[in-house]
């Protein structure tokens, strides 16, 4: 029979492990990222972010997406899209699109181009593209 001590001791050990990003992800602002150089279309991306309890990447500040370049290489799906309604650019986590990097003069708020890749251009900006297109992505989830 275990005493009091050593039980609180292994619930605070579990909570330490629980709280910890997994193995070869990064912790940033409470969130753990992960970038996957294997190419898929954004759809394709977003369900692999889903098997590890994430979606692709939503960005809330300019720090946040300066930490997020530091992780990628050229053209990355982020969790951004507007393809349900012109305009109304969604994150895929549910939360605020309320901090924006856009390339100029985008988004064109085409629905044939309506879903977000980052690293656009020399200025590594925002960019709304078709869904089909095949690049690497980056991963977000609770920590």
């Amino acid at each position: 029979m275990l005493t009091g001590g050593v039980v609180l001791c292994a619930i605070a050990a579990l909570a330490t492990a629980q709280a910890d990003c997994p193995p070869a992800w990064t912790e940033y602002n409470k969130r753990c990222f992960y970038y996957d150089a294997t190419v898929k279309t954004w759809v394709e991306a977003q369900a692999h972010c889903q098997l590890f309890g994430g979606n692709l990447a939503s960005v809330h500040s300019d720090d946040e997406n300066a930490f997020i370049r530091t992780l990628t290489q050229g053209t990355t799906w982020l969790g951004g899209s507007n393809c349900q309604t012109t305009g109304a650019w969604l994150w895929m986590d549910g939360t605020q699109m309320l901090f924006r990097f856009w390339c100029p003069l985008k988004p064109d708020n085409d629905l044939t181009q309506c879903c977000l890749q980052t690293n656009t251009g020399v200025n590594k900006c925002w960019d709304d593209v078709p869904c089909s297109a095949a690049l690497p992505f980056v991963c977000a989830r609770p920590l």
